[in-house]
Parts: C-alpha cells; sequence; structure tokens
C-alpha cells in the first residue's frame, strides 16, 4: 500500500504497475505483462514498438530485452516499472530476464521491485555502484509516536502503557497493527483484545500462515518453530536445539531477508523473533505436543547453564517438567541470583518446585526465605526459616552455615531498621559463630562478610562492622553483585549515621538510591532506609523542604507499608518538616498520631529517641507540657536512663523557671558521665546550658557553652538545634562571628536557619495560628538578652 501510495503521488514518472504471480515464472507471460502494463499505463504513441507483437525466445533473451529497454527509452515521458512480490518468480530464465533488466542504463527508466525476501539478483554490484536505493523492513517499522497517531486516527483511546505494550507486542510491525487496531475496533471491550493479542489470535495467525510462513520451506519453518522457545536465540542454542550446524547462516540469512529476526549482541550473533510470530510459533509447537516443547526446554537449560546465565536457565527449567533438574539448577544459581538482585525468575522456580521440594532441602528453603524477606513477606519467610531449621544436616556446610546466618539476621531485622539486628538474640548469636571458614564462592564469601558485620553492628563495633561490610562491598563490586553492593552501601551508611559521620552517610545513601534506580529496586526496605536516611539529614540541616519531600517519597513505596519501623521514621520526619516550616499545630498532630499508631513495636533505640526527641521539642514549643510529659515517659519506657531523658527534663525545667535545677540535671550530660542515643543530643544540651548561663549572668559560661555546641555540631551538620534558640544565645553567636576561624561559616548558617524558623512564626501568625502559647513565650523569655533576664 506504502509503495502503491507513493507511485501514485509521485507524477515525475508514469507509472506501469505488474502484480507477479507463480504462473509468471513463464518468461513469456512474464514479459508479455509486462509490455501490457506499460501501454495501459501510460500514453504510448501510435508508431511505439510497444504496439506491435512481442515473441520470447530462450536463445534471445538477451536480444529481446534490449530491444524493449530501447522502446521504453523512446517513450516521451520517463517510465517507472514497479515488478511487485518478486519473490514470486523461482524460474532461472524469469530470473535472469529481470536480471538483464537492472544492469541496463536507461536514465528513462526506473526499475522498481517489490519482495517478501532478497531476489537472487546481483544486487550488491549494484549498490556498490551507486545505483541501488532500499527501503527495508526495518525502514517500514512503526515507531511508537507512530503507533500513538494510528490508534488515535482509528479512534481508539489507549493509556501510555497501552500503547507501550501492542508496539512491543508487533515491533512496529505495520501488519501486525493493522490487524490489532481492526481486532480491537470490533471488540465489545477494545483494552481486553489488545491485552490479549497475540500471534496466537485467529486472524494474525491466519495472516501468519498466509502471508508470512508459507514463503518459506517446511525445513525453515521447523527451524523457526523449534528455535521459538528461546528468547533470545544465541547462534549456538539454535544449533543445539535443531541439530543444525548451518544455524547461524541460516539466522542470517532469514534477518536478512525478511523482518521476522533481528540481530544483537556485541558480535551480532544472538537473534529475536518479532514477537507475534514467536507466539504463534510457540502456540503451533505446543499443538505438535508438549513432551517435545519440554525437552527443548531443557536443552535449553542445560545450555544456558553451561554459560552460565541463571536466568535463563532457571526459565528454561520451570518449563522442562524435570524435578531434578530445576532443583540442581536452583542449588548452582539461587545465591548467585538473590545477590544480583534477580529475584523474580528464582521466586517463579521456587514456586514450580513445590513446599514439599523446598520443605525438606535446608538450601532451597534457606533462598526462598531470603526472596520472601525482600519482598516484605515475614510470615512466609519465617516459616521457610522452620523448615531449613527442622531438614538441617547433622554436619554443616561452610556454605549453608554462611546463608542461614544471613537469613537469621535478617529475619530477626525485620521487626526493626535496617542494621539493627539484635545482638542479644541467641539463635542469630550462635549460628553466626557458626561461620568458622569463609566459602570459596565469591557470592558466599560477600555474604559471609556481612554477616559478620551486621553482627558487630548489633554489637557497636563499628569499626569493626564498617571494615567487614567494604570488605564485602569490594566483593559484590569485583564480581558485579549489584543487589549486594546496594544493601553493603545502605549498611555502610547505617554505621556512617551511627558514628555521626553524616556526609559519608549521605553519600552512601545517595549512591543506595542510585543503584535502585539503575536497577528497578527503588520500592525496597533498602532504598526506602536509604531515604529515610537523608531525609533526616535534610531535617537537621534545616533543610525542610527537602526533608519532605524524601519523607513523601519513602511514605509512598509499598516497602514502606510492610515495615511499621520504616513507616514511622518517615511519618515523624515528615510531620517534623511540616512543624519546621510553619505549620506547627499539623506538625505536633502528625508526630502523635505517628507514635500512637506506631505503639509498642519493637525498634531501635536510634529510632524511639529520635522519634521522642522530635515530639517532645515540638510539644514543649507550643506550650503543650502534658503532651511533652506523655512522650518523655515512653521514651524513658522503651529506652531507660538516657542522656535524652535527661535533656528534657532539663527543657522542662527551664521552660518552668527552675534554671538552677535544669543546670543540674543536664550537668552528667555536659560531663559525658551519661551516653547519649543520638549523636546531636550534646547540641541540644550546651545550647541549653548556653541559655541558661546567660539567664544566670554568666557570659563567659555561656560562650564556652556556645563554642562547645558548635564544635559538636559543625562536623554533624546539626543545624535544627540552632532554630528555636532565643535572642540571647542568637546575640552571643552574632559576637562569636569573626573569632572561631573555621567555625563562622557554620555558626552563619546556623543564624540564618534561626531567622527562616522566625519567618515561617510570622506567617504562621499571619494565616490566624498561634506559633507558640504562654508557656512557649515563657521558654523564650528566660533566653532574652542578660539585661532583660536579669530584672525578671
Amino acid at each position: 500500500m506504502l509503495l502503491a501510495d507513493w507511485s501514485r503521488t509521485d507524477t515525475t514518472a508514469d507509472t506501469a504497475w505488474v502484480s507477479l504471480d507463480p504462473d509468471d515464472n513463464d518468461p513469456r507471460r512474464l514479459w508479455s505483462s509486462v509490455v501490457a502494463s506499460v501501454v495501459a499505463s501510460t500514453q504510448v504513441p501510435s508508431t511505439s514498438r510497444l504496439h506491435q507483437p512481442w515473441v520470447w525466445r530462450a536463445d534471445a533473451q538477451p536480444e529481446f530485452l534490449a530491444e524493449l529497454v530501447d522502446a521504453l527509452e523512446a517513450l516521451p515521458r520517463p517510465i517507472r516499472l514497479v515488478l511487485d512480490d518478486v519473490h514470486e518468480l523461482t524460474d532461472s530464465q524469469a530470473l535472469h530476464g529481470v536480471q538483464i533488466l537492472t544492469r541496463a542504463r536507461c536514465p528513462g527508466v526506473q526499475l522498481v521491485l517489490s519482495s517478501r525476501a532478497d531476489p537472487p539478483l546481483a544486487l550488491p554490484r549494484l549498490r556498490l555502484a551507486g545505483r541501488l536505493r532500499e527501503v527495508r523492513a526495518s525502514h517500514l517499522r512503526f515507531s511508537r509516536a507512530e503507533t500513538e497517531a494510528l490508534l488515535e486516527r482509528s479512534g481508539l483511546q489507549l493509556t501510555s502503557a497501552g500503547v507501550d505494550l501492542l508496539h512491543q507486542q508487533t515491533g512496529g510491525w505495520a501488519a501486525g497493527l493493522r490487524l490489532a487496531v481492526s481486532g480491537a475496533a470490533a471488540s465489545p471491550d477494545p483494552d481486553g483484545f489488545l491485552d490479549r493479542f497475540s500471534g496466537d489470535e485467529r486472524s494474525v495467525a491466519d495472516y501468519l500462515v498466509g502471508e508470512v510462513l508459507s514463503g518459506f520451506p517446511d525445513d525453515v519453518q521447523e527451524f523457526l518453530r523449534l528455535i521459538s522457545i528461546s528468547e533470545p536465540i544465541p547462534t549456538g542454542l539454535a544449533a543445539a536445539l535443531t541439530g543444525r550446524q548451518d544455524a547461524g547462516r541460516l539466522l542470517d540469512r532469514i534477518e536478512h531477508d525478511s523482518a521476522l529476526l533481528s540481530s544483537g549482541g556485541p558480535h551480532r550473533d544472538s537473534y529475536r523473533i518479532q514477537q507475534l510470530l514467536q507466539t504463534y510459533l510457540r502456540a503451533d509447537l505446543r499443538r505438535q505436543g508438549v513432551e517435545q516443547a519440554a525437552e527443548l526446554h531443557r536443552a535449553a537449560a542445560r545450555w544456558w547453564a553451561g554459560r552460565p546465565e541463571p536466568v535463563q536457565a532457571l526459565e528454561h527449567a520451570t518449563q522442562g517438567q524435570d524435578l531434578d533438574l530445576l532443583t540442581d539448577l536452583l542449588h548452582r544459581f539461587a545465591v548467585p541470583l538473590i545477590v544480583a538482585g534477580n529475584h523474580g525468575p528464582l521466586r517463579r522456580a521456587l514456586s514450580i518446585a513445590g513446599a514439599q521440594t523446598i520443605g525438606s532441602d535446608p538450601w532451597l528453603a534457606l533462598t526462598s526465605a531470603l526472596t520472601h524477606l525482600e519482598a516484605g513477606e515475614l510470615v512466609t519467610a519465617r516459616e521457610d526459616l522452620r523448615r531449613a531449621r527442622r531438614s538441617w544436616p547433622a554436619h554443616d556446610q561452610a556454605g549453608l552455615a554462611v546463608l542461614r546466618a544471613v537469613t537469621e539476621q535478617f529475619s530477626a531485622a525485620a521487626d526493626t531498621p535496617i542494621g539493627s539486628a539484635p545482638a542479644g538474640d541467641p539463635v542469630v548469636a550462635s549460628v553466626v559463630k557458626e561461620i568458622r571458614e569463609l566459602p570459596v564462592e565469591p557470592e558466599l564469601e560477600a555474604l559471609a562478610h556481612m554477616s559478620r558485620g551486621t553482627a558487630r553492628l548489633g554489637q557497636d563495633d563499628l569499626g569493626g562492622a564498617r571494615a567487614e561490610f567494604e570488605t564485602a562491598l569490594h566483593i559484590s563490586r569485583d564480581q558485579g553483585f549489584d543487589y549486594l553492593t546496594m544493601q553493603n552501601l545502605a549498611l555502610l551508611a547505617v554505621v556512617a549515621g551511627s558514628g555521626g559521620d553524616t556526609r559519608t552517610m549521605r553519600a552512601m545513601s545517595d549512591e543506595v538510591r542510585a543503584a535502585a534506580a539503575e536497577h528497578g529496586w527503588t520500592d525496597t526496605s533498602w532504598a526506602g532506609a536509604a531515604t529515610a536516611m537523608l531525609a533526616y539529614s535534610a531535617l537537621m540541616r534545616t533543610e525542610t523542604v527537602a526533608a519532605e519531600r524524601l519523607a513523601t517519597e519513602g511514605l509512598g513505596l509499598s516497602a514502606t507499608a510492610s515495615s511499621p519501623q520504616l513507616w514511622c521514621m518517615l511519618r515523624s520526619i515528615h510531620g517534623a518538616a511540616v512543624f519546621d516550616r510553619g505549620g506547627r499545630a499539623a506538625g505536633l498532630t502528625e508526630l502523635q498520631q505517628t507514635r500512637t499508631e506506631f505503639g509498642d513495636r519493637p525498634a531501635d533505640p536510634q529510632q524511639v529517641a529520635a522519634l521522642a526527641v522530635l515530639e517532645f521539642r515540638a510539644a514543649l514549643l507550643l506550650g503543650h507540657s502534658t503532651a511533652a510529659r506523655t512522650v518523655r515517659g515512653w521514651l524513658a519506657d522503651r529506652t531507660g536512663a538516657n542522656a535524652e531523658l535527661l535533656v528534657m527534663q532539663a527543657w522542662t525545667d527551664a521552660a518552668g523557671g527552675r534554671h538552677e535545677h535544669a543546670r543540674a540535671v543536664l550537668r552528667p550530660v555536659l560531663d559525658e558521665e551519661v551516653r547519649p542515643v543520638l549523636a546531636h543530643t550534646p547540641v541540644d544540651a550546651w545550647l541549653l546550658e548556653a541559655a541558661l548561663a546567660i539567664a544566670h549572668g554568666d557570659r563567659p559560661a555561656a560562650r564556652r557553652a556556645l563554642q562547645s555546641s558548635l564544635g559538636i555540631a559543625e562536623p554533624l551538620e546539626a543545624l535544627r538545634p540552632f532554630l528555636h534558640t532565643g535572642p540571647g544565645v542568637r546575640e552571643l553567636l552574632v559576637h562569636h562571628l569573626g573569632t572561631s576561624g573555621a567555625s563562622d561559616g557554620f555558626a552563619e548558617r546556623a543564624l540564618t536557619a534561626g531567622r527562616v524558623m522566625r519567618c515561617n512564626d510570622r506567617r504562621c501568625s499571619a494565616n490566624g495560628s498561634s506559633p507558640s502559647s504562654d508557656c512557649s513565650r515563657r521558654c523564650c523569655h528566660w533566653t532574652r538578652s542578660p539585661t532583660t533576664s536579669r530584672s525578671r
């Protein structure tokens, strides 16, 4: 149709069209049709030789064609001679005549050949001489935009995903698109029709058989049917499946002669079948008997396993109806697939293996548990873990011990944030001790180091944990274990954050998110944890817009919905960011609701303390002393004695005017007699000490306290504690500038953060909501200038 449209619209020459069929293999009929078409399509002068009888003889074909060319050249207008369906010509005499015609050099004659495959003519010579213009099937494929335009013109409104699916199914093949559009238009459920559209749909199958496959010999059709089980199809696999040593040459020829195959790979030796044709061929293969298809899949599984290509091997093994083969491949490839992040194929293979097989095989039970843990399916994962324990062998194997240690740790840590597996869990401790030697397999060696690092992190051995995680990271990167790389980056971010190295924590978290985005792992607990760390870091740096955005992004993940601890952390960050941006009442309400909904679920002390401090400070600033006491009691019940509880008590005493008692309560924190849970708690303590010293008129002590707070806060990038300082401390900060050297920049940032907070307060007041009550105003009063404070 495209060729006919072009011939009709291009008026630079008259067009003579000859539609060829098998009868044209008789040269007499062929050339009579050509002459008749020329005479019928253009105004041929009455004196032209074309009007006279033409008699073709086999022994005079060159002379016959030379005379025909002269007659065409003598026409008053250029002539375009179209020979359509040249693939129908198989007779050597007929083809030789066309060959002679292609060699003729006559400016007034344009020869157009249309064929489903390259005709056996000397086309390379014409191409080399620059006398050949080719429009191949690849040039005729519809682009994605053209597919969408075709659908719109046909009155079909599909979603973007629907257009993508149809374009992928048809490969932009015009005939396939035409069949899809016409079928959808005639269907009462167009969307459903297109979802089900495949090469086995009746109209498509009829077209493929009648118009595409019929042009190939029977042995080539069988070849295509056998190789259709695999995608892609390397030449070596094609040879293994078909027994043809010429498989590579045949694949190349089919690609060259048609649009049914496309090659790829670094050496162009791997092929893909057009999707509609592939679905038809697979269905046709099944109709010939399921055992033949299963045998081909088993052969393909073994071939891919020998490369090794685990994903392809398992995909074929699941369709090979051979449980022994599937189990063997799972033992070989399950752990490499886990650390590489290819969990989908592994889950499908384990599902085919079945619960009975998994329950009697600790290796399969542990790999199944790990895949369920990564998917947030905790109940199923722990059932698999119990199966592994019940079927445990009498004598441990190094690899099996590592796999169990990692699974036990991840299972125990599922109720807490990433990297905070309870060190006191006796089962976890015992299985980690069982790792007496490192396995030789790199994937298991990397897992062993990660397991040891997790154990050390649970014991607060940050240096030891970092060393183990870095070793695991090095192995993972070297071996291409992308998922394990992401996991160790997240764990290293936890180590850095626990040690107060916020810059490294951010850098590692950014790497986690980049890896997750690259590989499609954004909806995992690891990416969610990295987002939470970045959100909390942004909150502490007073980048409240970024903190709120990141928290919102994290809360939208399904991985967050399946992890109460991650949800609690992100929502509390979101509430605090709302509070800092001026939504005081809304922010506090969100913080309170988060704690209430989280309830008594297990959580890491750092998470509990962070949530409690955020809510306590907000409640006290708004004058809700009862709410502040409630959250302090909640923290005490969850963690026991710590520096955060003492700072909370000191804040409460200061707000109530009990300044001396507040300073006494703070003293163990300042003297480092009580260990803080949060790295930035000493910043809060020293800032409060500075304010209390100002109120007491002890300006030198206030300066020392401020200097201490800045010294601790700067490497932590902890600006948020400076948001709520009173005018006395702010005045001290102004005087501090220019006297502290390296910390001047940080002090200026602290002042800026305070100004932004006060602007937010004014906007909040202008909108009719009070940013502080009488109690919070009293909190500010005793932090004003020394003169004002003394006058009280």
